[in-house]
């Protein structure tokens, strides 16, 4: 099997696995309605599982190594952190007071309240954006969403009168996001960081005959200065981290695009009979999501535009700040807010992706807009 072809062709449809996997977790959940019912506690714990099978390689494929390079971009990081931490998660406490039933209304702003996901990084990368602000923007969400989200989720909890026992959130955050965030930068440090140093080092050794993942990587710079690109081994060593990454990203993207159809699968199929009986639920979740996408990204574009931010720096912003990771969300919302909860991370990402690709299109149309 090739696993390149089948990570594209997964990536390229996307949206119709999506669709499919709504479609599939409703018919499965009707049908097994009594198994979701009597199996409340071991349904839940498989949501968890794939959850965090699905936020794991994400992890895996943040760069924290370049923050560096990018923190002299204060005004850049501190419009995205604005957004990212104040403006989002207002507009998402306006909109889930149109939700009647108050723990889909907490779900909804659980969606919109959690980091950017590793599908984030690839609408910049698309949109020809600045990746090494992107990066920042998404490890800093990252890291501040395990104090805002549930500072956050406890605030809205509190004035829509919700019980939510504080310890839960705090647990939650723990298994979705600090622990992924560990064990991914350990796999990332080992993996790659270590096998790259590993490489060079044997490829130096070995130059009658190298057979190593360096051996591209050397032949493009003896062309030029074999000498003096030994004396520079950090950027040969970064050379490797790249192939390193680009052989094994497509296992980590279709791993995670797969745990994420089941995930949606699984939230859906638990509140499959709800969601039948009352299908307006869905749409009034999709049509408040897509208007709350809409006037997200409107306000970047229009303070960008005013702040003289650059194209490459806007596009990084805009998708860091309106696009999220809907597996962090439905683990939270499994974890400590109960399964209703879970009905909004389990709809949104049918919508943001075909947000994210008409805006997309939209940019090349508007570039002209910023400096």
């Amino acid at each position: 099997m090739n696993i390149v072809k089948v990570s594209s062709h997964v990536k390229r449809n996307l949206l119709m696995y999506t669709v499919a996997a709504l479609l599939i977790g409703l018919i499965v959940g009707y049908v097994f309605s009594d198994f979701f019912k009597s199996h409340p506690i071991e349904v839940r714990d498989v949501i968890i599982a794939v959850a965090i099978l699905t936020i794991y390689p994400s992890m895996i494929q943040l760069r924290t190594e370049n923050l560096a390079k990018s923190a002299k971009m204060i005004k850049e990081i501190l419009i995205g952190m604005v957004f990212v931490f104040l403006v989002a998660p207002i507009i998402a406490f306006t909109f889930a007071k149109a939700i009647q039933d108050s723990y889909i209304s907490l779900g909804f702003v659980t969606s919109n309240v959690v980091p950017a996901s590793s599908a984030s990084l690839g609408y910049v990368l698309l949109a020809e954006g600045n990746i090494e602000l992107a990066t920042i923007l998404a490890v800093f969400s990252l890291i501040g969403a395990m104090g805002a989200v549930p500072a956050y989720v406890g605030f809205y909890a509190g004035i829509s009168s919700i019980p939510l026992p504080m310890n839960k959130i705090i647990q939650s955050i723990i298994y979705t996001l600090l622990t992924p965030f560990i064990a991914g930068q350990l796999t990332r440090y080992y993996f790659i960081k270590k096998r790259s140093h590993l490489h060079v080092k044997a490829a130096f050794k070995e130059r009658t005959n190298i057979r190593s993942h360096a051996f591209e990587c050397l032949v493009r710079a003896a062309e030029k200065d074999l000498q003096l690109l030994e004396k520079d081994f950090k950027n040969l060593v970064s050379c490797i981290e790249k192939q390193l990454e680009k052989q094994v990203k497509p296992h980590l993207s279709l791993a995670t695009m797969i745990s994420m159809l089941v995930l949606i699968c699984l939230l859906i199929a638990n509140k499959a009979t709800l969601l039948i009986q009352k299908p307006s639920i869905a749409l009034e979740i999709l049509a408040l999501q897509t208007a709350m996408l809409g006037i997200l990204l409107a306000l970047i574009t229009f303070l960008d535009k005013i702040l003289h931010i650059k194209h490459g720096e806007h596009s990084a912003i805009a998708f860091i700040s309106a696009t999220k990771n809907q597996s962090v969300a439905a683990a939270i919302a499994v974890m400590a807010l109960g399964p209703k909860a879970a009905i909004p991370p389990a709809l949104v990402p049918a919508i943001q992706a075909p947000i994210a690709i008409i805006y997309l299109q939209i940019l090349p149309k508007i570039k002209g807009l910023f400096s």
